[in-house]
């Protein structure tokens, strides 16, 4: 009898690259149906990785939502359906499969509909690689399954939660092999001068953007010998609450040596962790993407955060911290001593986020979730 697994994509763009790859994989194994769940939409850039991949065994499975909300969602304009309802008018559905795979946390409520039964299986593939405190919830105790990207997960997950009853495995980060697929070099600017990426996070609590983030666009623009892309996390101008385009006043966009993206497909891809040669930011996992080749870190402290001992900090070991607009300038000015003073702890920390990065990690996920689908 054929196994029936569906992976959950409810959510924003960014967390396709982290599920795709496994999915392929595991949909070119004899005797299992593989379905990506998601919402009603063309979805055009996922059909798109498909042909690109040979993933033409998956199914695209589009789920929609209660009328209400479709009412209540194009009034308030959201960007796309709440998940919560989805899962809610489509339960029966989910129960009929064997496993389900979830890049997020919003299991709940197919796992409170499961109940004590074993069936379907639920998986968590992380979709990050960052040091924050939030990649290390409770919730990760409703999944049967948790496969994280390395070993320096790996072991905080087992610390910070001891008494999990779910089976914790390293599968590697699969957005590499989808990553590696699409990679094409970018030319933003007509000059060679050093390329500065920013990229702030969206929470208010951590995001350098909140308190220094117009002061940074306006070093660059006074400060042409450098180029700017200004690329934050996805969710800070696409999640609702968060930041809207008009705070950004037009000579940001304007500026010839500045480029901005608030989240198209370049925004999620790496395009700009891989054609940028310093890293400017404060605690997006992006940071951990773009050590897939060493090249110099500056990190924001707009909190005045007491960070040597904190290990939800632990990427600022491999780089400049600053705390405002003189330090920047002074940073950028000192880069040619950054090989002596940093490579090694990225290179380091690297080793310890990602399992085996130069190697697929999709079939590796894909057999432990075929596994597991065994058991």
């Amino acid at each position: 009898m054929r196994k029936k697994v569906g992976f959950i994509y409810l959510d924003e763009l960014q967390h396709i690259h982290h599920f795709l790859s496994p999915a392929i994989e595991l949909s070119r194994e004899p005797g299992i149906t593989v379905d990506i769940l998601t919402y009603e939409d063309d979805h055009l850039y996922l059909q798109e990785l498909l042909q690109q991949l040979g993933g033409d065994k998956l199914y695209i499975v589009r789920l929609s939502t209660f009328a209400y909300r479709q009412v209540l969602e194009k009034l308030s304009k959201r960007q796309q359906p709440s998940a919560l309802y989805i899962y809610k008018k489509h339960l029966p559905k989910l129960l009929t499969y064997d496993a389900l795979v979830f890049t997020d946390h919003t299991a709940g409520v197919v796992s409170t509909a499961r109940g004590e039964t074993a069936k379907p299986k639920l998986i968590y593939l992380d979709h990050g690689a960052g040091d924050g405190a939030y990649g290390y919830k409770e919730s990760h105790t409703i999944f049967d399954l948790v496969l994280v990207a390395g070993e320096k997960k790996a072991t905080r997950l087992a610390r910070e939660i001891p008494d999990h009853n779910f089976k914790l495995k390293i599968g590697g980060y699969a957005k590499f092999d989808v990553v590696r697929a699409e990679y094409q070099k970018l030319n933003l600017f007509a000059n060679d001068n050093p390329v500065v990426l920013y990229c702030p996070h969206f929470s208010r609590e951590l995001s350098s953007w909140y308190g220094m983030g117009k002061e940074i666009l306006t070093f660059f623009k006074n400060h042409p010998q450098y180029n700017l892309i200004f690329a934050p996390h996805f969710n800070l101008f696409n999640k609702k609450g968060f930041e809207k385009k008009a705070v950004l006043a037009e000579e940001y966009f304007t500026a010839a040596n500045i480029h901005i993206d608030l989240g198209s497909i370049r925004s999620v891809n790496m395009a700009y962790t891989l054609n940028s040669d310093i890293y400017l930011g404060d605690v997006s996992s992006q940071v951990y993407e773009f050590m897939y080749r060493p090249r110099p870190l500056i990190f924001v402290n707009a909190h005045k955060v007491d960070w040597q001992k904190n290990e939800n900090y632990l990427m600022w070991h491999a780089g400049k911290v600053i705390h405002n607009i003189e330090e920047l300038g002074q940073a950028l000015q000192q880069l040619d001593s950054w090989p002596g003073d940093y490579a090694e702890q990225q290179q380091q920390l690297f080793a310890q986020t990602f399992y085996r990065p130069e190697d697929p990690a999709g079939g590796r996920i894909a057999g432990i979730i075929k596994e597991e689908l065994d058991t």
